[in-house]
């Protein structure tokens, strides 16, 4: 009796799990190719804000995959300008990773090169990762509707 009841729970927590985690996308058959499937999911975003100060410009040089790699993407953003933001979907089975350095200051005075999303064991849909930069340091958070939270003080050179 007690592994009919193993069996029924483990049953249940698996489809029921299968089912939470397909929650944020919806899947459609590919009928020019049998046995695929599509998924129409929501994009994830990193976004980055400039809340230092009026007249301070926030640099910003991007890159995906490797913190080695040179950054592929440079964006200046000026205090309370419209956020800067990356879109892209999780990379299954690779690992989808990207790493920006923001700055500012003279030469740039103060900096941090911070992994700003890592896509977990299995792909999501609509993840956000939101990167504040304040003078007192970065400001992160996941959530749309939650305040964020102090995780990084500025480097200096």
């Amino acid at each position: 009796m007690n592994y009919v009841i193993i069996f029924m729970l483990a049953t249940t927590m698996y489809f029921e799990l299968n089912l939470a985690c397909q929650k944020n996308h919806v899947v459609i058959q590919n009928k020019f190719n049998p046995g695929t499937v599509l998924t129409n999911c929501k994009k994830n975003q990193v976004v980055i804000h400039n809340e230092l100060a009026p007249g301070i410009v926030l640099n910003i040089a991007c890159r995906r995959d490797s913190i080695d790699c040179p950054p592929t993407r440079f964006h200046k953003l000026n205090f309370k300008d419209p956020f800067y933001i990356i879109e892209f979907e999780d990379n299954y089975p690779n690992d989808e990773t990207w790493y920006c350095m923001l700055s500012h200051g003279t030469k740039p005075k103060y900096w941090y090169d911070i992994e700003v999303y890592r896509q977990g064991v299995r792909p999501k849909c609509g993840q956000l990762r939101s990167w504040i930069a304040k003078k007192d340091g970065i400001w992160f958070t996941r959530r749309y509707h939650s305040p964020p939270g102090h995780v990084l003080n500025w480097k200096t050179k």
